[in-house]
């Protein structure tokens, strides 16, 4: 075997074994189903996790597979908010007028690419509008008319915004202690080693007309970095705004040394400092989830490629199953 042969064959060699490497990167979702109050109800809750499974799964399959964080993520969001059962998409809550409005944003953590949308009014899965926005346009958020002309732009159906209602159309428009539903999210990391983090909400219940809380603000209830962490948030959106929450999370890891759990809690407490709760989901470049929040409850779901995998709506239950 000649030199130039030997030199071609230890770089197949080479490229053969850092494929390998690369391939058996550790990848993982978690997803929220929003912080707030939640009964014990065993029926209910039983619902809440089934939904909260499916979209774990469905994100999880697509890791897997070697899809990409950002599809995993867009498509865990989608079952979320095509569920009733979560104050995003089909789910939202109405604003003080009786309609809906949606927010939502994705961001993945190679290239910090991002899209958001705000003031949704007629198309159930904002998410996948908010990735439009961050694929299909130079721009990062789009509100009022230009939701509308995005729709006609690209073709997309509009539908009635009375299908959007959780409650029959002409029950009144009350606030309610039943109305518990929380904005959802996702992060996930791929075995490629990139995160993608994403939030839909349909804001707090009988909001003002066109009053915008985090989740479509970039940094505030998403971010996503491939070198520290992706994370999304619920909560008060106006508290999160003022923390820049979602982006402090990374900051505080980058620039503290702040593991991600410690991060996290930080976060949660400077904001309830303030006087509001809610509740964060992140994962870390390793593929570590991390997760809290100040309120009764936060339904969340994970599962990795390392076998770990979990469903619960209160603390003590992963602590009950002692996962860590």
């Amino acid at each position: 075997m000649n030199a130039k042969a030997f030199k071609i064959l230890i770089l197949v060699f080479c490229c053969i074994n850092f494929s390998n490497v690369y391939a058996l990167k550790p990848y993982a979702i978690i997803v929220h189903g929003g912080a707030g109050t939640y009964s014990t109800d065993s029926s209910e809750n039983h619902q809440i996790k089934h939904v909260l499974l499916s979209a774990v799964e469905k994100g999880y399959s697509i890791l897997e597979s070697g899809g990409s964080s950002l599809d995993a993520v867009e498509s865990a969001i989608n079952i979320l908010e095509n569920s009733f059962l979560f104050n995003a998409g089909r789910g939202s809550v109405l604003n003080e007028e009786g309609f809906v409005e949606m927010d939502a944003s994705i961001m993945e953590g190679k290239n910090l690419q991002a899209g958001a949308v705000a003031g949704v009014r007629n198309y159930p899965n904002p998410i996948s509008l908010a990735r439009l926005v961050m694929e299909k346009t130079p721009h990062v958020l789009f509100a009022g008319e230009g939701i509308n002309r995005l729709l006609e732009k690209f073709k997309l159906p509009k539908i009635p915004p009375d299908s959007l209602k959780y409650r029959p159309k002409n029950e009144e428009h009350t606030k309610s202690p039943k109305e518990k539903r929380g904005t959802v999210g996702a992060v996930a990391i791929d075995m490629y080693g990139n995160i993608s983090a994403g939030t839909s909400t349909g804001g707090v219940s009988n909001k003002m007309v066109g009053r915008v809380g985090d989740s479509p603000i970039i940094g505030a209830g998403t971010y996503a970095k491939n070198s520290t962490c992706g994370v999304s948030c619920t909560g008060l959106g106006e508290f999160f705004i003022r923390q820049s929450a979602a982006f402090q999370v990374s900051a505080l890891m980058e620039f503290a040394q702040y593991s991600l759990s410690k991060a996290v809690t930080y976060v949660l407490n400077e904001i309830y400092k303030m006087g509001a709760s809610g509740g964060i989901i992140a994962i870390d470049k390793d593929g570590n989830p991390a997760f809290d929040y100040t309120t009764q409850g936060m339904p969340c779901a994970f599962k990795s490629s390392n076998g770990v995998s979990w469903i619960i709506i209160f603390k003590n239950e992963l602590e009950k199953n002692n996962h860590k």
